[in-house]
This record gives C-alpha cells, structure tokens and sequence, in this order.
C-alpha cells in the first residue's frame, strides 16, 4: 500500500469522523461508522489490480462522499422519522 493511497483513506475517515461529531451522532455509531467503512475500504483496496491512489479515490468514491456516508448513518431504522409506519404491530395488539 502507497503512502499517498493511505492519506486519502485517512484523511477521508478522519473527515466522516468529524462530521459524524459534528451531527452529534453517539460515539458508538461514530466508531462503528469509520471501523466499517475502513474495513469495506481495504477489502475493496485488496480486490483492486492495483493500489493507485486513482484506485483509492475510486473506491472512495463508490462509497459516497463522507457528508452522504454520515448522512445515512444518522438515519437508522431505529429512529424511524415522524409520521413513518411501524413494520410491526406494538406488543400485545390484536389485528
């Protein structure tokens, strides 16, 4: 691995991180948020025929942008928004 492809992948997780931060995402999801995507990062890195930094940035940007990423980490099923159905009936309900 080249030292510019690993800048890239740092400086894009260091970018999710703080945004997530700055969204006040709880420190939980954060971590779980930049350990996934350096996971799905470097099994995609190890896919690639080769490890340019035009690859990284490929890859990078099939994942999304870091603002989109943390984005859609902050909209999890178990916060469903205002006015959304339940997938399931509360405990106890009868149909």
């Amino acid at each position: 691995m080249g030292i510019e492809s690993d800048q890239l992948v740092y400086d894009y997780l260091s970018r999710v991180g703080d945004l997530a931060q700055q969204r006040h995402l709880p420190s939980g999801t954060r971590r779980e948020l930049v350990a996934g995507l350096r996971d799905e990062i470097d099994r995609q890195r190890a896919r690639a025929t080769g490890d340019s930094p035009a690859a990284v940035r490929r890859i990078l940007g099939r994942i999304g942008t870091p603002d989109e990423v943390v984005t859609a980490a902050g909209t999890t099923p178990a916060a469903p928004s205002a006015g959304a159905t339940p997938t399931a009936p509360p405990a106890g309900a009868t149909p």
